[in-house]
């Protein structure tokens, strides 16, 4: 049996660097780029206006997929990389089914925000697409299935294979 030589900084640092930089740029791609506008004092207040108000405000949700995606990229080639897939499916159905409202959205216009109405007048803007939000949801369940085939067929795969865990320094 040969005996395994012990990995110097700089080999460790050969195999954690390139995912670190893998997971940076993902990170920035799905979202990164989103963050540094919204951290603008004039500009992110701006951007914010223009989403519904729910529970989650859109910087919160933007910060959690972008952590998301660091955390899959970093977790590349274990099985714990579907869960977090999982995971990021699960958090965006209820950030969406939140900021929707359950698929009803109600625009409130009066007279007092500086539209030029009659007083005491109010227009209230109503729409209901419950059956596309439903339709996303199938998705993202069929979304939760694919991801949980693959884990099953990830570890199928490393079944067959010699495991050799590597210890970090």
């Amino acid at each position: 049996m040969a005996e395994e030589k012990e990995r110097t900084v700089r080999d460790w640092a050969s195999i954690i660097l390139p995912r670190v930089l893998r997971a940076t740029l993902w990170g920035f791609i799905m979202g990164g780029e989103l963050l540094i506008p919204l951290q603008l004092p004039s500009f992110g207040g701006q951007i914010e206006s223009l989403f519904p108000q729910s529970q989650m405000s859109f910087t919160n949700v933007v910060l959690i997929f972008v952590v998301f995606e660091v955390a899959i990229q970093l977790l590349q080639g274990t099985v714990v990389r579907y869960a977090f897939s999982i995971a990021r499916t699960i958090v965006s159905m209820v950030a969406l089914f939140l900021a929707t409202n359950g698929g009803v959205i109600s625009i409130t216009i009066s007279s007092s925000a500086g539209v030029p109405l009659p007083p005491e007048q109010t227009i209230i803007f109503t729409v209901d697409f419950s059956a596309v939000l439903g339709i996303f949801l199938i998705f993202s369940l069929l979304t939760i299935v694919k991801n949980l085939l693959q884990a099953i067929d990830f570890l199928s795969q490393k079944a067959e294979e010699p495991v050799t865990i590597p210890e970090f320094p």
